[in-house]
């Protein structure tokens, strides 16, 4: 496993060239009057702020929990996803206007500069993307930041196709049409952002997980008679929590407390749920209350 100090020193250096990106395609977008590069930069800014956000999740995460903030600052990070899937939105809403505009009435783009500034941004996204590909798998902050890099990639070669065909062919509606499939990536991914920030919000079961399974795993270790009352959320992206009953066959406090770690183990080894609240039900304590009430 990856430290999580290794792991922020990464992220410093795809942020920088993230950024760099970023300023390369706006000021080539405005010196080339190209929609394609700008509709890239949008791309690019969604995620730069993914890597933002995954690399202060990383901070947040070593921060220790308050008084007030029980479970940390996680949850800081899904508002912030919020509220930047909100604007991209906006943003996207605008590339596709200004593409109707230019559909409406093309404007000229200097083709040769748009394609070496294309050229270049595609050439820093391949170079971020092979450098994650080492620890994507490692991490699930880092594994959504490489997805979002990977598809930025794509918009990329899609701006240098435009560029390639402006320069061949001269005609100027290549740019409306690419930078309008950028706009339609940019417009999905922050859709995706916003449902999988309200579905952590509204603590719902995290993606991946399957309730009904996680539940037979649960009984299927030895002494667990039944599971109940069971409720699996998101903390945040990559913290879990969970709280369940659970009537355990056991007939002293050792082989209880024993059964229960059986439990918290599997749990965090097959599911990566590491904050657990198990309320153990001793079996034959039920079983003597039953014949009592008769």
């Amino acid at each position: 496993m990856i430290s999580r100090e290794i792991l922020q020193k990464k992220f410093r250096v795809f942020i920088f060239l993230s950024s760099l990106v970023l300023l390369l395609e706006v000021a080539g977008g405005v010196f080339t009057n190209s929609l394609a590069l700008l509709s890239d930069a949008g791309h690019v800014l969604i995620d730069l702020l993914a890597l933002l956000l995954a690399y202060f999740a990383l901070q947040l995460s070593r921060k220790a929990s308050t008084g007030k903030f029980t479970f940390g600052y996680y949850r800081a990070e899904i508002l912030s996803a919020v509220v930047n899937g909100l604007v991209l939105i906006f943003i996207t809403m605008f590339i596709f206007y200004q593409a109707y505009l230019r559909f409406l009435s093309p404007e000229p783009v200097k083709g040769p500069e748009m394609l070496i500034i294309s050229v270049a941004g595609l050439m820093a996204n391949l170079y971020v993307v092979i450098k994650m590909q080492d620890y994507e798998r490692g991490n699930l902050n880092m594994r959504g930041a490489y997805l979002h890099v990977l598809t930025d990639t794509l918009s990329s070669v899609g701006v240098v196709v435009a560029g390639v065909l402006i320069f061949i062919t001269g005609n100027y509606i290549f740019d409306p049409l690419i930078s309008v499939i950028i706009g339609i990536f940019i417009l999905f991914s922050s859709l995706r952002l916003i449902r999988e920030s309200a579905n952590i919000l509204m603590e719902a079961v995290p993606a991946g997980v399957d309730l009904n399974k996680l539940t037979k795993d649960m009984a299927k270790i030895k002494g667990v008679k039944e599971v109940h009352d069971l409720h699996v959320w998101c903390i945040s992206s990559d913290v879990y929590a969970l709280n369940s009953h659970v009537l355990i066959d056991a007939n002293d406090v050792k082989s209880l407390n024993n059964i229960v770690s059986r439990i918290n183990e599997m749990l965090k080894t097959k599911y990566k749920i590491t904050h657990t609240t198990i309320q153990s039900e001793c079996g034959c304590c039920v079983d003597d209350k039953n014949k009592h009430s008769h």
